[in-house]
């Protein structure tokens, strides 16, 4: 397979040892797409090396030095991220379903990993998934997977002719805003999608939204606001999720879609406000940026995630 082709822009016109770090970054984030992808299959050290074009006895060094953890580590973190999340997430899967489909030999195999790693059970998670916000386990699973997931990404990701710039009209969306420290995230989006089953208003039926009030690396922990929206129109009730009806204000707008797992926002927003914004001639309103969510993990796999990000724009 040609690497090239896989990753043209990261190539194209850079120094020779620029596009040969691109080809690289590339060739591990086959790796990453086909481990989460399938989290149920077999994944051998041989099978993994041939996707990144790399020799089974150097890949194993190779994958920790890039992304900061071993091979079998980034493995099993992220089948298990992905059952934690579907455990949670999706009360119509039964335990067993979760564990086998995370590739996981059974029930019991699946319990030990959770209590390895989180100190909690499978069941206990179910019944109380606010502990999952203070469980310094998640914490550290999260940033594993997040930076080695940062590390395969190409600093020439994304292209100025990407960028769409639209008029939108008013969304009105039923608002969950999230303060806090981002890791107790998890607690408010427990409620938002409490509020959600309850109407039956499944992704399907209703879009998501995400609106991203503050940069977390600029305000104080307990400072951080997150907004957690759905489209609803209509009136919305007093209600224990906190949610209420708001709307995210339509007008011109400058839209940029990813794909990719979470870790891709923050370069896409990186580089909408570094490099297209100065590039554009636009200037932005005094409004949050905000995104749509267009698939959902675990619903998909991380690598797989896809949003449309905006940037509110001046008349």
């Amino acid at each position: 397979m040609n690497d090239r082709m896989n990753a043209p822009h990261a190539a194209e016109g850079a120094p020779p040892e620029r596009a040969a770090r691109a080809r690289w970054r590339e060739r591990l984030a086959r790796v990453l797409r086909e481990v989460d992808a399938r989290p149920d299959a077999a994944h051998s050290l041989a099978t993994l090396a041939a996707l990144a074009h790399s020799s089974p006895c150097h890949f194993h060094r190779q994958f920790s030095a890039w992304c900061g953890l071993p091979l079998a580590r980034y493995v099993q973190l992220s089948r298990l991220r992905r059952a934690v999340l579907q455990l949670l997430h999706r009360p119509r899967l039964r335990v067993l379903d979760v564990a086998l489909g995370s590739g996981y030999e059974s029930g019991e195999a699946f319990a030990r990993a959770v209590r390895r790693e989180l100190g909690l059970s499978p069941s206990a998670l179910r019944r109380e998934p606010l502990r999952l916000a203070a469980c310094a386990g998640w914490a550290a699973l999260e940033r594993q997977l997040n930076d080695a997931e940062h590390a395969t990404m190409n600093d020439s990701l994304f292209q100025i002719d990407a960028v769409r710039r639209v008029h939108l009209p008013d969304i009105p969306v039923a608002l969950r805003v999230h303060r806090g420290p981002p890791a107790q995230l998890a607690a408010s989006l427990g409620d938002f999608i409490a509020w959600r089953r309850e109407r039956r208003l499944s992704p399907e039926r209703a879009a998501t939204y995400n609106l991203l009030y503050d940069d977390p690396e600029a305000v104080a922990p307990q400072d951080f606001r997150f907004g957690l929206a759905v489209a609803y129109d209509g009136a919305v009730e007093p209600n224990p999720q906190g949610l209420q009806a708001a709307v995210i204000p339509g007008g011109p707008h400058a839209v940029l879609r990813v794909v990719g797992p979470d870790a891709m926002l923050e370069r896409a927003l990186r580089w909408m406000y570094g490099h297209w914004l100065p590039a554009s001639g636009c200037e932005l309103v005094d409004r949050p940026a905000w995104l749509q969510r267009l698939t959902l993990f675990p619903d998909v796999p991380a690598q797989q995630g896809e949003l449309l990000l905006h940037l509110p724009l001046a008349g």
